[in-house]
């Protein structure tokens, strides 16, 4: 087994930590686990050949960086790029090489651009004013939990997010519009995703390689109206922000209509806001102090009313329970990178066009940042964040919506806390899996208090993989 310090010596060759593989079954095998248990696989890799390691180790053409700074420095590393949909086959002028021309799939100067013409539209003054928004659709779905009792915890909040997100973002500001459009991109995410469409990019009928092209068709001509009305009449959503000539001072040039198609699909197939919501709420549950220290606080600082995006930041526990509960269960499980010119990572260089593989979950795990790295310690966040700690990402392609996502989390989870608490079921079976976001493999059932209930039950048990991946003081691991 490497030891941790292996990747801080800078070799002399292009070797890495890691197994020789002649007959290349190791890097087919690798393809295969990422896609079916990641979090088993990349956390198994780290424990053996440590931070950084190679498949093969000489001229390795994938690299693993787990280590939470040297991850750090690849991902602000200008020599390595993103190019999220390299392993799909997609002609030029199709409809899935449009909606893919995002910020996902951009580099360099045209990266830049697009990141420019959105930052002001992102930015924590204006994602501040849909806090009314997301408090409507947050007031309207909770409604309707205390007559459920019981309830599908992440269905439930993803369900939520849904509506908020589909309000702030295209404006679309009914149920039926959210999901008709969210249901939309699920089954073009699916498609994408199979893993059949990589490897048979064949249009032949009942293919998910022609399915995906066809959903990519309608997701087109769906965006693009969303756009043109846009255009025509504007709206207080953030598209609408974005069509819109910048305001003075703020120097932003504007994207052309098949630029925001593109941004549009980056921003609307993302379900990382509920993810988050989840697993905090599953934290809080099996860390039942916690859980009356946030409802504490919601009561002290906001109490009955309604929650302002002034009135969340002042709320320092429930800033440190979501950042302990991202660092031990991030929205992503890994993001890809390919190595160019000059690449290295933790010491180590990379050849050109080596797929580089970094794992939050992983990094959020390194014992030389995080002490303790298995519990859930909100306490260790009363300063400045950690330099391995990116839940959002980091550097240039960071999520640009990061301020977005925060304040929605903040805003739900206090309102949560306000009208009616969930504790898990007992027996609850929790499952993490990575399916794009981080989620449950299975619903996760939780029991709906009343507001301002004066007893809250007991935790009970529960089973599943989640005991697993965190150290819960008391509880067996299954």
């Amino acid at each position: 087994m490497a030891k941790d310090t292996a990747a801080t010596r800078a070799p002399a060759s292009e070797s890495l930590p890691g197994p020789a593989d002649p007959l290349f079954l190791r890097q087919a095998g690798a393809g295969y686990h990422l896609l079916r248990d990641p979090l088993r696989y990349l956390p198994a890799v780290r424990r053996r050949y440590g931070p950084v390691s190679g498949l093969p180790a000489r001229r390795p053409r994938i690299v693993f960086v787990l280590g939470a700074e040297e991850a750090r420095d690849v991902l602000t590393d200008a020599a390595f790029t993103v190019d999220s949909f390299r392993h799909l086959r997609m002609p030029p002028g199709s409809p899935m090489r449009l909606l893919t021309s995002g910020l996902l799939g951009l580099n360099g100067p045209m990266h830049r651009r697009h990141r420019q013409a959105m930052r002001g539209a992102f930015s924590p003054r204006q994602v501040g004013r849909h806090a009314g928004t997301i408090l409507r659709v947050t007031d309207e779905v909770l409604t309707g939990w205390p007559a459920k009792g019981v309830v599908d915890l992440h269905g439930e909040l993803a369900a939520l997010v849904t509506r908020a997100s589909m309000a702030t973002m295209a404006g679309l500001d009914t149920r039926q519009d959210a999901e008709r459009l969210h249901g939309l991109m699920v089954r073009l995410g699916a498609a994408a995703g199979h893993p059949l469409t990589a490897l048979l990019p064949v249009a032949a009928p009942g293919t998910p390689y022609r399915r995906m092209h066809a959903l990519a068709g309608e997701a087109e001509k769906v965006l693009r109206g969303i756009v043109a009305r846009r255009r025509a009449g504007g709206g207080a959503d953030l598209l609408s922000k974005l069509v819109r000539p910048p305001e003075p001072g703020e120097g932003e040039e504007r994207l052309g209509d098949d630029e925001l198609i593109a941004e549009a699909y980056t921003i609307l197939c993302q379900d990382s806001v509920a993810s988050s919501l989840f697993w905090t709420l599953v934290l809080l549950d099996r860390h039942r102090p916690w859980w009356h220290a946030v409802h504490q606080e919601v009561l002290a600082v906001v109490g009955h009313e309604p929650p302002t995006p002034e009135l969340v930041e002042r709320m320092p526990v429930l800033d440190q329970v979501i950042k302990e509960s991202q660092r031990l269960l991030p929205p992503a499980g890994f993001v890809v990178r390919f190595a160019g010119e000059g690449a290295a990572a933790g010491g180590f260089p990379v050849r050109p066009g080596a797929m580089t593989v970094i794992s939050s979950y992983v990094a959020h795990r390194d014992a030389r940042v995080f002490p303790d790295p298995h519990r859930f310690l909100p306490e260790r966040w009363t300063g400045e964040p950690a330099p391995g700690y990116f839940p959002f990402g980091f550097g240039p392609h960071s999520c640009i919506g990061r301020a977005l996502a925060l304040l929605e989390m903040k805003l739900v989870l206090t309102r949560i806390m306000q009208l009616c608490p969930v504790v898990l079921e007992p027996g609850a079976r929790v499952d993490p899996v990575v399916r794009i976001s981080l989620v449950p493999g299975r619903p996760v059932r939780a029991r709906v208090l009343a507001a301002g209930a004066d007893e809250v039950p007991a935790p009970g048990p529960v089973a599943g993989e989640l005991t697993r991946m965190v150290r819960i003081s008391g509880e067996r691991t299954s």
